[in-house]
Order: structure tokens, then sequence, then C-alpha cells
């Protein structure tokens, strides 16, 4: 089981280019006067784009000054917030900036190489940190009746390996409300009872405990995701194990990744689309569907799993039952010496 966790956590915390789910923006915060390479441009085009606190708040008609190799170039933004320059000899030293609401805004320094580059430049948006204050504040407050759902990150994960059926639950515990909530008791997990081994990764959120088949994640929610990760073994007698899992609250939407060894194969009346892809030299059987009500079961179908004959297994107990029926017969009949004694 650990060697899924260590061949590539992108497949068991969250990589949406394999999974299929929605590709979310970046925070501009985060990416604010960072270089980003860009195949797309030719080498020696640096782009600039200005923005007010989101991609959907583009800066038109700014004055954006590059710094060439000491020696400044000046630019307006279009209408996309966008300004560039180009025709730049590799190796030059650039760097781009500008002044907005009388704030200067100034990206990292970059050396011309052999693609283009792209910058983004972030002002304030009041209104934006208005919220967000707003936002902190709510999200101490005390916790108020309310629902959680499962989220678009949540996802089951199922690997061979050991000659062992191991699976692994990512699930998204979304609370889209702005304060805690209160859903009315703890999130309760049921998995299959014939699970294995079940324990929770390291991952999960603390609100998290295991006991037997369940996982038990207590309230009350923060606003946002809480993310638990489970994983235990699934145990199987032919080449095709059977997975039943009900759900305890909305799943918004289903995604399974397996994890393609020696043809396996998954099948469920809840998968809608399905496709092999490869990630880091790994085969992948990406598989989604639509949403899951609260109480509705999951049923899934893992085929072409490896096996070894059972029969040799019951001979074996049949000898093993025979030996030892005939050592207490033996042990308990008189032999002809004894007889005669």
């Amino acid at each position: 089981m650990r060697r899924l966790c260590t061949f590539g956590i992108a497949l068991v915390i969250g990589c949406p280019a394999v999974v299929g789910a929605q590709i979310q923006m970046p925070d501009p915060k985060q990416i604010a006067g960072v270089p980003l390479p860009a195949e797309d441009l030719p080498s020696g085009t640096i782009s600039v784009r200005v923005i007010r606190g989101g991609f959907d708040k583009n800066i038109p008609d700014a004055t954006v000054q590059f710094l060439v190799d000491g020696k400044a170039r000046t630019a307006k933004t279009d209408a996309s917030g966008r300004a560039q320059v180009a025709g730049l000899a590799r190796g030059a030293k650039v760097r781009a900036a500008t002044v907005i609401d009388g704030v200067r805004l100034e990206s990292q320094e970059v050396v011309v190489g052999d693609s283009g580059v792209r910058f983004v430049l972030v002002a304030t948006d009041p209104e934006l940190e208005k919220r967000a204050e707003e936002d902190r504040r709510l999200a101490t407050s005390a916790a108020v009746p309310g629902i959680v759902v499962f989220g678009p990150e949540t996802r089951l994960i199922v690997e061979m390996a050991d000659d062992k059926l191991n699976v692994f639950y990512v699930l998204q515990i979304l609370n889209t409300a702005r304060t805690p909530v209160d859903p009315g008791g703890p999130v309760i997990f049921d998995l299959p009872r014939d699970a294995r081994g079940l324990t929770l990764l390291q991952e999960s959120s603390k609100q998290a405990t295991v006991k037997g088949h369940r996982v038990i994640v207590t309230g009350p929610f923060a606003p946002g995701p809480t993310m638990v990760h489970a994983a235990y073994e699934q145990p199987y007698t032919r080449d095709t194990a059977h997975i039943v899992q009900t759900w305890p609250a909305n799943l918004q939407n289903l995604n399974i990744i397996v994890l393609q060894i020696g043809g396996i194969q998954v099948r469920s009346a809840r998968i809608e689309q399905k496709r092999e892809v490869t990630d880091q030299g790994q085969q992948l059987i990406v598989a989604s569907g639509p949403a899951i009500q609260a109480g509705q079961a999951l049923e899934l179908e893992i085929s072409g799993l490896p096996h070894h004959p059972v029969w040799p297994r019951y001979v074996a107990l049949s000898l093993a039952s025979v030996l030892i029926g005939a050592g207490i017969w033996a042990a308990a009949t008189p032999t002809p010496r004894r007889r005669a004694a």
C-alpha cells in the first residue's frame, strides 16, 4: 500500500489534469511578478498582463515599463490588460513594472531564453480585500446549522500491488458557506464490511478518526474543504472484486482512478466517461460520472485481477484433516501387543 503514496502524490492528493476535474485558475497573488515560461510566444518576447485582484478584471491603458539590460522601454496595455515587447536578444535581463493607484508593481528579473515569458502584475482590489476581511471574521464566528457535501476533488483510487487490491479514498468534505457549519453530528463514512486494514493517511484532517470499518469526521466544519484520506485492502477470491460504497452526504461528481496493470478494468452503472491516460509513465484508467445523492450507493466491479486457484488450498486442508483424524484414531485404538498384554 505504501508504494502508491510514494509513486506520486499527485495521484492521491489531486491532479486535475489526470482526474479530469475542473481546471482551477491559480491565485493571482501567488504568481504575481513570477516569470512564467510561454512556449506559445517566440523567444525574445516578454508579455505582461495587469489585473486588479483577479483575472476577470483587466486594467487597460496602463503604462508598463520594461527594463532591458538597464534600458527602459514602455508599452500600453490593451483591452485584455496585456503589453509586450519582442525581439529581445538571448541572454538579455528583463524586469517589468507599472504603477496603479500610486502603487508600484514590479516583476522579478528574467533572462531571455529559448521561449517567451509571461508576467502577471496584480493591483489591489478594494472590494475583494473588504470581502476577504469579512470572510476571515465570519470564519471565526460560532457554527450555525448547515450541510456539507463531498466536493469535486473527491475521488477513489484503486491499485494492485503485491497481490493485494488497495483502495484509496480522497474525501473533500466541502462547506460552501462563509461561516462554520454543524450538520447535526459527525459525518460517518461506512466502508465495505469486508475491507481490511482501514487507516488514515497523514494528509487527513485532525477531525477524522477510524473505528472498525468507519471513518468518522467530527464537526463543526470550517468554510471551505476538510480533506480526509483513507486507505484499505479489498479482499477478493477470483479475478473480480466488487465494491459497494454508500455516501453519507451528496457527492457532487464521481471521479475514479485505476492504476492499469495487467489488463485491470473498472465497471459501474454510474460511470459515464472512461479513458486511458499515461501519467509519469504509469498507465491509468480515469472514469467519471454524475452526482450521487446522500444514502445512494456506488457499485464498482474491478475485473482482470491476478488470482491463484483455490483448489490446492482446499485439497491441502482436506489432507490435513484426514491426517489429523487418522492420528486421533490411531491414538485411541489399542495395538495388537497392548491387546495381548
